[in-house]
């Protein structure tokens, strides 16, 4: 599926046979992760990686994080994909009778207009076609739009920071990417992608490469630190500390954050739900990805709950390792790069 993007993107977004190199800026509410990726007969190599807190503190601290990553990383390019926050993206699963590809374009701008709470001209749009069906004579479409001012204002955040934006695109969107690579006998199989970070889990339903269902929460981890920080009466350090530390058993705690669990396992019922409603197929796996992720009493709620396996999503499996990349910051930031990775492969897609 081709990315949202404005028209100055769009004509930069052209790569020669000597653009190798890919690198995809994961901004976060907290952090900056960097990757670098580069081609090579059909493999990727992970040429570097980079992370940086964002100090909050400072007016400037976006910016300066994402260039301290790519410090870190030792990018050999300025020219970066990124994606933009939730905020101002509409996404919507439609059924439309078949018709041609300029027909369906025409179909999706009245769609747009539809949905869309603002002016078609503010407004920078894409589709895919998920599925058609000869005997009903439908199209199930994923139609995807996101507000301009919203892609401009990652553009020029990314320009401040003395980069070249190359694509702009939404989290969700490109985590089935670091899926795809690294479990490629997956393929047959229906799997539920969790993204969990700190304040937000980007839900991804994908099966056959395609995306069937796609929405983002505004639950994260840090709805856990601050309940517990408000309840127990700690600092936001301790809050962290007993999330870290916290196993089931622990029943006073649990009935702390059980409000946020309870939450966070109804939007997944619900996004999964709508799935096997719509397709008549079950999701059978569910992969973890993000911070959040590294806690293993959050996985063991969700396989009680939800009564399927959970994994963690290893982004790096199938890649190459640099030689020059430390083998440990690889362990330490791999359930974080899931997004970066996936922004990165939209280059070689």
């Amino acid at each position: 599926m081709e990315k949202i993007i404005t028209e100055a993107i769009l004509k930069s977004k052209i790569f020669t046979k000597q653009e190798i190199s890919a690198i995809g800026l994961d901004v976060g509410n907290f952090s900056v992760k960097v990757t670098e990726l580069r081609s090579s007969t059909n493999k990727f190599i992970l040429k570097g990686i980079g992370f940086s807190p964002i100090n909050q503190n400072d007016p400037q601290g976006v910016v300066s994080a994402i260039q301290n990553a790519a410090r870190d990383a030792k990018v050999s390019t300025k020219k970066v994909n990124a994606s933009i926050f939730p905020s101002g993206v509409i996404v919507r699963y439609l059924l439309l009778p078949t018709m041609t590809s300029e027909e369906l374009k025409k179909a999706m701008n009245f769609e747009v207009e539809r949905y869309a709470p603002f002016s078609r001209d503010d407004v920078v749009s894409d589709f895919q076609i998920l599925k058609e069906d000869p005997i009903k004579k439908n199209m199930k479409i994923l139609l995807v739009a996101a507000k301009k001012e919203f892609v401009e204002a990652r553009v020029k955040l990314i320009e401040n920071a003395g980069f070249e934006p190359q694509l702009i695109t939404i989290d969700s969107l490109v985590l089935k990417n670091s899926f795809e690579l690294n479990y490629p006998e997956k393929r047959d199989v229906t799997v539920g992608l969790l993204n969990i970070g700190s304040k937000l889990t980007n839900i991804n339903i994908v099966r056959d490469t395609a995306s069937y269902f796609m929405r983002d929460v505004q639950i994260g981890g840090d709805n856990i630190s601050s309940l517990l920080k408000e309840k127990l009466g700690v600092s936001t350090e301790e809050a962290e500390k007993i999330k870290c530390e916290f196993k089931l058993s622990d029943q006073e705690t649990f009935k702390i954050i059980e409000p946020v669990l309870g939450n966070l396992l109804n939007e997944i019922y619900l996004s999964f739900d709508y799935y096997e409603s719509e397709f008549g197929l079950v999701v059978d796996e569910v992969f973890l990805s993000g911070g959040t992720a590294e806690f293993g009493w959050l996985r063991e709620f969700l396989k009680e709950n939800l009564g399927r396996e959970i994994r963690i999503l290893e982004p790096t499996k199938n890649l190459i390792i640099d030689s020059n990349l430390s083998s440990q910051k690889v362990t330490e930031l791999s359930n974080s790069l899931a997004i970066s990775i996936g922004l990165a492969l939209e280059t070689f897609n």
